[in-house]
């Protein structure tokens, strides 16, 4: 039971904590949080299946970008991202960084200038994935195409941005589809290549 004393806290708003004492904190963690204009949310640890999506990804676009000579950064969920706008440090599951990585701060974690993100889709992140998040992704001048992999199901959908500054999205399925970056020289990704090796059925 609870105590007068314990109900009060629990009653109380999170204390904010500045943007240094956050990166002083998220040094020394074993575990990954994400920063949101002075709170600070644990990141719920991944799965076999979303680890082994987000790596796939990743792989498959830089090895498209290494064998067309394309000069941009592909990075894993270790690099954040900063939002300036909304005041946040977020990790993605992979992200390509535009040609030359601009870095927040001079921290070599921190990256400024994503141009495409990838987020593998789970129950707890899939509504925030969707919505606030890109949301949140949008407000990033370099930021153009948002792809978010499916895990229950082999579907990809991608959000492309457009000359007149709105958005496309285009939605893949099943193993006979290619989903198009066309932010990186329309790379494909074969949802077959994608989901290869993963227990993962098309109802």
């Amino acid at each position: 039971m609870l105590t007068k004393t314990s109900r009060r806290k629990a009653l109380l708003p999170p204390q904010k904590v500045s943007i240094e004492e956050y990166f002083r904190a998220e040094d020394k963690s074993i575990y990954k949080h994400e920063y949101h204009d002075g709170i600070i949310k644990k990141m719920a640890g991944g799965q076999l299946t979303h680890n082994r999506l987000a790596q796939k990804a990743a792989n498959l676009i830089d090895s498209f970008l290494e064998s067309n000579d394309v000069n941009l950064v592909v990075s894993n969920s270790d690099t954040k991202i900063r939002i300036e706008q909304y005041n946040k440090f977020v990790y993605p599951d992979a992200v390509v960084i535009c040609e030359k990585p601009e870095f927040y701060q001079n921290r070599k974690d921190t990256i400024t200038n994503p141009l495409v993100v990838v987020e593998v889709l789970s129950d707890s992140t899939k509504e925030y994935d969707r919505t606030l998040k890109y949301e949140y992704y949008r407000t990033i001048p370099s930021f153009k195409e948002y792809v978010l992999v499916h895990q229950d199901r082999k579907h990809v959908s991608v959000y492309t941005k457009q000359p007149d500054a709105t958005w496309i999205v285009r939605d893949y399925d099943g193993d006979d589809a290619t989903a198009i970056l066309y932010a990186i020289q329309q790379c494909p990704l074969s949802l077959k290549r994608l989901y290869r090796g993963l227990e993962i059925i098309n109802p």
